[in-house]
């Protein structure tokens, strides 16, 4: 079994990701402070969200099928240098002091174009490392994910009280052509495209029925792509309360937190790259089991700052295992060829659930405490995991192999 250390379109795929993902942090992190700033108000922020999420609920499926085709590195590499213009002309407008109207169309067409990124990405790895060193590549990933979430928000506030905000949106734009141009040199393997000539709404139509057929799938992503993200979704809102409201710790507390949260998903990264766990569903039902239960604690000692950091170590390392559990599974199911189309649909699901998520847990903390509203999110989560037993465990497994002629 070759190392996945020696295999270098890997290895060039995710280099350039992870410079990409770091860039990505400063933009996010810029982007609200420019937003605030310029209008100090929260409507404001409001917009830059929805600026950001609908254009890539709207184009990721079509995504997904562009995918499926034999142009992912194309896919890739072109909407990494698209995005690298783009973040250059987002700095020329904020250095120029331009109508924000402007900076919004300009990240609707940025979030538009990294619409067709996730699912090219997603469709390429495992063709690129094979279902055996698919963890490996999944945990490295989220690695350098956490590693960004944990030093992206800090260098961001540095370099902005450092320098002018622009910059960071320079830096950004450096990072998206530094990984354009690792693409460039990936040899990603050809899938069997007989279906590619289908029309455009036929192909969308495969994918979704695939999923619908395939009923483990089908649970994996209702689990995975729609209550999880539903009830996590709002899971900053909590934490931004507590540590103002509750607990009184003030934004230095606060990042405490959040970067509790990035440490235990790294911790949880490791322990997978390790390959503690040779069974993948039995990593994502302990992983969502103990992020239940640390939002089911976190609820009970919502007054206790150190159950508070606790709680958000247990839960990033229950995120890091479920997601990659998640991710893995859903990777290793899915046929090659239909792999982008298929998870388009759990990204576009995932993507459209967390608005809706994030409204109701902002909504009923109004009306319910935030403690009891935690541990009804543990109780949910716990049991959605639990619940992964009857397809993958108690039920047989249907194939993929069944379904590779379905269509």
């Amino acid at each position: 079994m070759n190392s996945i250390w020696r295999n270098k379109n890997f290895l060039l795929l995710w280099a350039g990701n992870s410079v990409s993902v770091l860039g990505s942090r400063f933009y996010m992190i810029a982007v609200m402070w420019y937003i605030i700033q310029e209008t100090g108000s929260s409507m404001a922020l409001g917009i830059s969200v929805l600026c950001f999420t609908i254009p890539s609920v709207l184009l990721m499926p079509i995504g997904g099928v562009l995918a499926d085709r034999n142009m992912k590195k194309q896919l890739m590499a072109g909407t990494d240098f698209i995005n690298g213009i783009l973040m250059m002309i987002i700095s020329c407008l904020i250095y120029s002091h331009s109508l924000l109207f402007f900076v919004y169309t300009t990240i609707v067409i940025s979030s538009s174009v990294s619409a067709f990124f996730s699912p090219a990405n997603s469709a390429a790895i495992p063709l690129i490392v094979g279902k055996e060193q698919l963890s490996k590549a999944n945990s490295l990933t989220q690695v350098t994910s956490q590693l960004s979430n944990i030093l992206g928000p800090a260098l961001a506030g540095i370099l902005i009280s450092a320098t002018d905000i622009w910059i960071l949106f320079v830096m950004n734009g450096i990072s998206f052509l530094i990984s354009a141009c690792s693409e460039l040199f990936i040899s990603i393997p050809n899938v069997d495209e007989q279906h590619s000539r289908n029309k455009l709404l036929s192909q969308l139509q495969e994918g979704l029925k695939f999923v619908l057929n395939y009923r483990s799938l089908l649970h994996l992503i209702v689990v995975g792509g729609i209550i999880i993200n539903f009830f996590l979704a709002p899971l900053q809102v909590y934490i931004t309360m507590i540590c103002s409201k509750v607990i009184h710790t003030g934004p230095r507390g606060m990042g405490f937190v959040d970067a509790s949260i990035s440490i235990g998903a790294l911790i949880g990264s490791m322990i997978i790259y390790m390959q503690f766990f040779k069974d993948k569903i039995k990593m994502v039902i302990f992983g969502l089991s103990i992020e239940g239960l640390s939002l089911l604690i976190g609820g009970i000692f919502v007054h206790h700052y150190v159950a508070i950091i606790a709680c958000a170590l247990i839960l990033g390392l229950g995120i890091s295992l479920a997601s990659v559990g998640i991710s893995t599974l859903f990777q290793t199911l899915v046929p090659d060829e239909k792999r982008g189309r298929v998870g388009s649909v759990l990204s576009t699901l995932s993507t459209f659930i967390v608005p809706f998520g994030t409204l109701f847990g902002s909504f009923i903390i109004v009306h319910v405490s935030i403690g009891s509203m935690m541990i009804l999110s543990g109780v949910m989560v716990a049991l959605s995991g639990i619940s992964l037993l009857v397809p993958f465990v108690f039920k047989k497994r249907v194939q993929p192999s069944q379904f590779k002629n379905t269509f």
